[in-house]
C-alpha cells in the first residue's frame, strides 16, 4: 500500500492495479484473450488431460496445445504452441518452408507425408504475460498464417482443413 501526505494529512492508497496477464498456468485466460480479440474459443482437454483450447483465429481452425504441464494434475502449465493444420491447394515444399521459418522468428511449420502442412507458434508464458503481448502473439500467427495461405490457395478459395493434433 503506497502513502501520500496532502495538506498534512496521511492518505494510505490502494497498489495500483496490474495489468491483466495470459498464462498457460491459467488456460480460462487465453480463452478469455482470444474472445476479447474477436475470436471463436472453446476450452477443453487433450487426449492426456492437459487443457486445450480450439479456436478459430480469422478464418483458420486451429489449436492452442499447452505444454510443460504438471504430469498429475495437468496444471501449471508453462508454455502454449498455436497450431493448425489444412491440406494446400498449389504445392508448398520444403523450400517454401524453410523461407517460412526465416521470415517467422517463433513459428515452425511442416508439410506431412499425405502433403498436409502444419503451421506452429511456440509462446513461453511462465505465471504470465500481458494481454497486449498476448495479442501480438495473436496477431503475428494469424499473419503467418495468412501468408502462407495467400501461396497455397486460390484467393477465392478456402483451405480444406486436416486435424491440428498435437
Amino acid at each position: 500500500m503506497a502513502c501520500a501526505v496532502v495538506g498534512g494529512i496521511l492518505l494510505a492508497t490502494a497498489p495500483s492495479a496490474q495489468a491483466e496477464t495470459v498464462s498457460a498456468m491459467t488456460p480460462a485466460s487465453v480463452v478469455t484473450a482470444l474472445k476479447a480479440q474477436g475470436y471463436v474459443a472453446t476450452l477443453g482437454q487433450d487426449s492426456s488431460g492437459d487443457p486445450l483450447v480450439t479456436a478459430d483465429i480469422g478464418g483458420w481452425r486451429s489449436q492452442v496445445v499447452f505444454y510443460d504441464c504438471n504430469e498429475v494434475t495437468h496444471g501449471a502449465c508453462q508454455s502454449l504452441q498455436f497450431s493448425s493444420s489444412f491440406h494446400p491447394e498449389r504445392p508448398f515444399d520444403a523450400e517454401k518452408a524453410v523461407a517460412f521459418v526465416n521470415a517467422n522468428r517463433f513459428g515452425a511449420v511442416s508439410v506431412a507425408a499425405d502433403k498436409s502442412v502444419t503451421v506452429s507458434w511456440d509462446v513461453i508464458t511462465g505465471s504470465g504475460i500481458d494481454t497486449s503481448v498476448f495479442a501480438m502473439v495473436v496477431k503475428s500467427y494469424r499473419m503467418a498464417l495468412d501468408s502462407i495461405g495467400s501461396e497455397v490457395f486460390p484467393a477465392s478459395g478456402h483451405p480444406q482443413l486436416a486435424s491440428a493434433a498435437r
